[in-house]
């Protein structure tokens, strides 16, 4: 498995930097002559958003997470319960690898300010 399927993609960590998640990773998209490459440290600038891995992605989202899973179709989808004060609404996201799905619940989550 290539470390591009285990973080975020590009445009993804591009938004959550924009959201204002913090930019705390074990790796960061770096532009290498015109092409992004997640990277360990190595060449990381301001503009290096954090890839985030499955498991900070789970950590990020430990509170309300209740499932993470790929699907007999190839995709992977990630569930998120909350607590509202009448009902307790799941919301499921979908990606082509399970960072993406989680990255895209995290997106969705602090879009609708449901979290923080």
């Amino acid at each position: 498995m290539t470390l591009e399927h285990q973080v975020c993609s590009l445009d993804l960590a591009k938004r959550l930097k924009e959201l204002g998640v913090k930019q705390e990773s074990l790796y960061y998209w770096v532009d290498q002559k015109d092409k992004w490459v997640p990277k360990h440290n190595h060449g990381v600038t301001p503009d290096s958003p954090s890839a985030f891995t499955v498991a900070e992605l789970g950590e990020l989202l430990a509170e309300g997470m209740t499932d993470s899973h790929k699907t007999g179709y190839g995709y992977w989808t990630c569930k998120y319960t909350y607590l509202s004060q009448e009902e307790e609404p799941t919301v499921e996201t979908q990606g082509d690898t399970e960072a993406n799905a989680r990255a895209k619940m995290l997106v969705y989550l602090l879009e609708n300010k449901l979290i923080t």
